[in-house]
């Protein structure tokens, strides 16, 4: 029950360290050394996944789009993703459905975009991801959406607490 549960907990966890790291790096500009070990964390669950999990494609794509998009824009983001690219060594790479992939790449890299007007909330809340795990449930992959919810979901949940955090 755990083995099946648990590439679906580090992808919220994923989410929930990848946003610690956001805060930590633009909202506080902070330079304390956990901002770091919060990075070597989330680049280790993403390689994981990237390298074992049902729906690798998902968080692969996601990852290359953040490069093509220039948003490893930190020494700290620039850790986690060295983590995540380094530790496919060790959990493996993943077979890829290139046409799956490009999609997905597709959809993150328009999430990263800052659109305005009617479409600003596409990019707000980063829906072409979601959308795209959405598609992939009419194909039996719930998997796509559920580790992208848990994913966002965990990013936004940090989002709100990092306002209370002094």
């Amino acid at each position: 029950m755990l083995a099946s549960a648990l590439p679906f907990i580090l992808a919220f966890l994923a989410g929930f360290l990848v946003k610690a790291v956001d805060w930590m790096d633009d909202d506080r500009k902070s330079k304390h050394p956990s901002k770091y070990v919060f990075a070597a964390a989330y680049g280790l669950a993403i390689g994981y996944l990237i390298g074992t999990a049902s729906f690798s494609v998902l968080f692969l794509a996601a990852l290359v789009a953040q490069v093509f998009a220039r948003k490893i824009d930190t020494v700290a983001h620039q850790l986690g993703f060295a983590i995540a690219a380094i530790s496919l060594f060790a959990f493996g790479f993943p077979s890829l459905d290139v046409m799956v992939f490009v999609f997905f790449v597709a959809l993150a890299f328009l999430d990263e975009l800052k659109l305005v007007g009617a479409l600003k909330p596409l990019t707000d809340y980063r829906m072409f991801l979601k959308l795209g795990a959405l598609v992939m449930v009419a194909f039996g992959r719930w998997d796509y959406l559920v580790a992208i919810l848990l994913f966002d979901g965990a990013y936004m949940l940090f989002g709100l607490l990092g306002k209370y955090i002094k």
